[in-house]
């Protein structure tokens, strides 16, 4: 009889057991996805990794040329979020491909739009495009956390937890914008060279000349090359800064034209705030 009663009660536990799983995992376990690798930092910190967060692009692959797969479509219209700037023409296209299009996040909310070459897609009265690099800038940063923030608190909106995770990020972004500012002011900086222009935002933010190689997605003509030269004198600019979709040997030969080294960055990085750190330390030498 009591082996029968502890079976029992055995019995009872597993299924209890079994109920809350299927509960949670229901109820929480969602994926939550990003577009592009910046953004997975952002949402992390906020959400405290709570969440499995996974980014569309993959890692090397060019925004500018992403196509997302059918299946790839079809996990965005099962995830719980999906965070994007909404500037880049694939991310444009999601609205039209998801059934689930309230789940898109648009953390470009609040950021002035900034006109380049890096986006066909016109926006906001600019006809010659868009630049959708916002994450490159401390400021707009900030303004993407609040996005991100918002979206988290619809979602939960008793989270004391998330609240607290989004206050001490913003505070690192605040940091961040300092150590940029500080940085800048004391190396007397005013210009820097980059074969593909993707830090627009930053410049624009910090009263900074970006100076692009590439011209409108071409090479550089014979008299534009000896203006870039010029103007790297001038400006007493010691590097050419470019993307890993790019060949460093193209860059070079650039580079020992313009007299000056060739460094990789990376504006897609996983730890954006670092990135930018490492970009500001470089063009601050």
């Amino acid at each position: 009889m009591k082996n029968t009663f502890r079976q029992a009660l055995s019995i009872l536990a597993v299924i209890s057991a079994v109920g809350c799983g299927s509960a949670d995992k229901n109820s929480e376990d969602k994926t939550i996805y990003v577009t592009i690798a910046p953004l997975k930092l952002i949402v992390e910190d906020i959400t405290c990794n709570d969440f499995e967060i996974k980014v569309l692009v993959p890692n090397g692959a060019s925004p500018e040329t992403f196509e997302p797969t059918a299946k790839q479509i079809a996990e965005l219209n099962d995830a719980q979020l999906v965070f994007a700037t909404c500037l880049i023409d694939f991310e444009r296209g999601l609205t039209d491909r998801l059934d689930n299009r309230s789940s898109i996040v648009d953390l470009s909310r609040g950021i002035e739009i900034l006109a380049g070459s890096c986006s066909h897609t016109h926006h906001n009265g600019h006809k010659h495009g868009i630049d959708p690099h916002i994450w490159t800038s401390p400021r707009a940063l900030k303004q993407i956390a609040a996005n991100a923030y918002t979206a988290v608190a619809q979602q939960y909106p008793d989270s004391v937890k998330y609240r607290d995770a989004y206050a001490t990020l913003l505070s690192r972004l605040d940091s961040l914008d300092s150590y940029v500012s500080r940085r800048l002011a004391e190396a007397g900086t005013t210009a820097f060279m980059i074969y593909h222009p993707a830090y627009t935002y930053y410049a624009n933010d910090y009263g900074l000349q970006q100076i692009a190689v590439e011209h409108e997605g071409k090479e550089p003509t014979p008299k534009q090359l000896a203006s870039l030269v010029d103007i790297a004198g001038r400006n007493g600019i010691k590097h050419i800064l470019y993307q890993p979709q790019y060949s460093k040997d193209k860059v070079s030969g650039i580079a020992a034209e313009t007299g000056t080294q060739a460094v990789m960055v990376d504006p897609l990085c996983d730890d954006i705030i670092q990135g930018i750190k490492d970009l500001t330390d470089l063009i601050t030498e």
